[in-house]
This record gives C-alpha cells, structure tokens and sequence, in this order.
C-alpha cells in the first residue's frame, strides 16, 4: 500500500486492471491537502496482496479495501476508483461501507447497460469479445495476442508503442490479468441498491475514451439519485495515470464533498 500525508480524511485509490497503485502516484500527491490522508492499496494480485479466500476478483478486491477502511481510522472516507477499481468503489458503497462520498473513473459495470437497448447490448458483447480474446491466447499458448488486444481496445497507447519491460510484464500476467478481466465483465450488479444509494457520486469520463464507457457513466448517472457525470476534455480511459492533473481539476471542481 502506498501512503501520503496524514490527517483524519482518508481518500482511498483503487487502480485499474494492468496497471497497480503507482498508477495513481502523480493523481495521489495532487489530491494531497492539509488534514487529508492518501493511500492507494495494491489490489488482488498485485504486488504481494492476495485474498485467497475470496470467490472471484471482484470479492477480492472488495475484502481489501475493506481491510483498508479497518486498518486506517478517518473521520471522512472518500473512495477513488478507475476503471476495475471503480467498480469495486461502486460495490463497497452499494454493500453498505460507511463512506462519504465515491468518485468513480469510467467504473466497468457492464451489469447496468440494458439487454434491451440495441447499442447497449452490442457495447457489452464487444467487453465481453476482449476478455474472450485475453482467453483464447492463453488457451493457444499465445498470451501476447491477446493481451495485445485488450491493451488496443482499452488503452490510448497501442501495444506496439509500450516500453517492451511493460510488454514482458503483461505477457508474464496475462493468467492474472484474464482472471480480472472476466470477474468484472461478468460481474452481476445488485441494480435494485443503485436507487437507494444516497452518498454523493462523482462519476468521470474521459471524452476520447471507448464507446462502452460512456454508456455506462451515463446510465450510472440516470440511475443514482446523488450523482454527477464530468466529461474530461482529451481524457481516454488511462486518463488517471496518463492525465492526472485534468482528473485532480475535475475531482475538486466537480462535487464540493471531494474538494
């Protein structure tokens, strides 16, 4: 777990998938301020965390943010989460953890997007094409492939451009990496808990960002009754770690319970 500052507001980050808490390095120190504590847990999987216990990597990671909140006593908590992180934000608040406020950068919740709405349906399918391609080249002994994939679909910087020390890591994590993809495209959302969720929601999209995800932040905020969508002016979805001063000016111009 990473950790800055110190004070009795804590403002959990919880990272994407692929990437880790150093992801959110740059963003955490921007977020620093007077009485505030920031730390960024290394999810399931990462770094030497591992809830074995656990039924799939999506209760994982929810047990650790969990043991964040018990270890780390605050008088104000605010959770952060991108993309798999942002689901797990979402979830902890739908479950009941005592917190403040949630921001949440494009959070994949496929569970929301409407069976019954065509583009919405078609936007899940293509989700659930990647993990499938993740799948397929660890099954044929070709995990490049279809890390390679996800990493196109998802990230604003194509494989090929990658340092090859982050290609070697992937590669290295696709089995870890499949594990995740799969827990959060599939991942059943209790929908009846979003009505009744009353914490304010800071949902962020980047504007350059996948088509999936802006239909999921819009549908999130038809649903929720306290939240707030901001686009983000030349975003996409790694925007957290690749943007972080354009997502810190959005965070605390957006919703005064996370200024």
């Amino acid at each position: 777990m990473l950790e800055w500052g110190d004070g009795p507001e804590l403002f959990v980050l919880l990272h994407a998938a692929a990437a880790g808490p150093q992801s959110l390095s740059a963003l955490a120190t921007l977020l620093l301020r007077p009485g505030r504590r920031v730390i960024a847990p290394a999810l399931h999987g990462y770094g030497a965390t591992a809830m074995p216990e656990a039924a799939d990597r999506v209760a994982a990671n929810l047990a650790v943010l969990r043991a964040c909140l018990a270890i780390n006593a605050a008088d104000r908590r605010i959770v952060f989460g991108h993309s798999m992180g942002g689901l797990v934000g979402l979830r902890s608040a739908l479950d009941g953890l005592s917190l403040d406020a949630v921001a949440l950068y494009e959070p994949i919740v496929t569970a929301c997007l409407r069976a019954d709405v065509s583009d919405e349906a078609a936007l899940r399918d293509w989700d659930r094409q990647v993990v499938a391609g993740v799948e397929r080249g660890l099954a044929n002994r070709d995990p490049e492939s279809g890390i390679a994939g996800f990493i196109d679909a998802w990230n604003e910087i194509p494989w090929g451009s990658l340092p090859s020390s982050v290609r070697s890591r992937l590669i290295a994590t696709a089995g870890s990496l499949a594990a995740d993809m799969h827990a959060v495209s599939y991942h059943d959302l209790p929908a009846d808990r979003l009505a009744r969720l009353q914490i304010p929601v800071l949902l962020l999209q980047g504007a350059l960002s996948p088509p999936i995800t802006h239909a999921i932040t819009a549908r999130l905020a038809s649903l929720l009754p306290n939240a707030r969508r901001h686009i983000i002016d030349g975003c996409a979805h790694m925007g957290p770690a690749v943007m972080p001063a354009a997502v810190h000016a959005a965070i605390t111009a957006s919703h005064p319970a996370l200024a």
